[in-house]
């Protein structure tokens, strides 16, 4: 990387963050398009050093304790997790998060949808998209606090087996809007109804099928749909 003709090292960067309020090619799970309209809203990528691996749950899982944390610190809001990686307020996904490794580093991607009408978000989203409403004060100091909350989770998140994690993981539980509830797993083409038994300390679902089998899920393709 260059800036001024002069060279800057990828490792330089590692503990930084890079916030804006739009993206005009945000991307999402799968290599989905991430809509990103302009506004008030925070797109921030935080660049992680290795050996953190975001194929791990426990990456996105943490993540997503961090936002849930930064948002109860700042706001009145009261925001829920729907595995692995959305959050969601009163019903509306107001946040995605994605981790993906990059060479010589992992950039962990979080969007928050804030100050947007529903005729700002694109036709297909409108009714499951959500947003947050805030004056400027209250938004920087959200974005602060993600900032602070999100670096926290992802160091526990590499000493997995820590007390610290271990609380991580509980802290996700008690979010789950998806624990205890009957559910639709989309992969493809195929779809199968299943009941949320419960999140595994890594992070992955742990369902149970009408015959009675149980089977911890980690793919990265499966879609998570609540029964009404």
């Amino acid at each position: 990387m260059t800036e001024g003709g002069g060279s800057i090292e990828l490792s330089e960067l590692y503990g930084a963050v890079i916030a804006a309020r739009r993206q005009t090619n945000g991307r999402g799970r799968l290599g989905r398009s991430f809509a990103s309209p302009g506004g008030g809203s925070i797109y921030a990528s935080f660049i992680l050093e290795p050996p953190i691996d975001p194929t791990e749950q426990r990456i996105t899982a943490f993540a997503a304790v961090a936002v849930c944390l930064a948002l109860e610190k700042t706001t009145s809001y009261k925001p829920g997790i729907k595995w692995i990686n959305d959050i969601y307020i009163e019903g509306k996904k107001i946040c995605g998060i994605l981790a993906e490794s990059i060479p010589g580093a992992v950039i962990l991607g979080v969007g928050i949808n804030i100050n947007l009408r529903e005729e700002d978000m694109p036709v297909d989203l409108r009714g499951n998209a959500g947003s947050l409403f805030m004056g400027e004060e209250a938004r920087t100091r959200l974005e602060s606090s993600l900032r602070e909350e999100a670096f926290r989770c992802m160091a526990i998140a590499e000493r997995p087996d820590t007390t610290e994690a271990a609380a991580l993981m509980k802290e996700y539980r008690a979010r789950s809007i998806v624990l205890g509830k009957a559910v639709i797993l989309e992969s493809g083409h195929e779809k199968r109804s299943a009941f949320c038994e419960g999140h595994a300390s890594d992070g992955a679902l742990i369902v149970r099928y009408g015959d009675g089998s149980v089977e911890e899920l980690r793919s990265g393709d499966v879609t998570v749909r609540l029964v009404s």
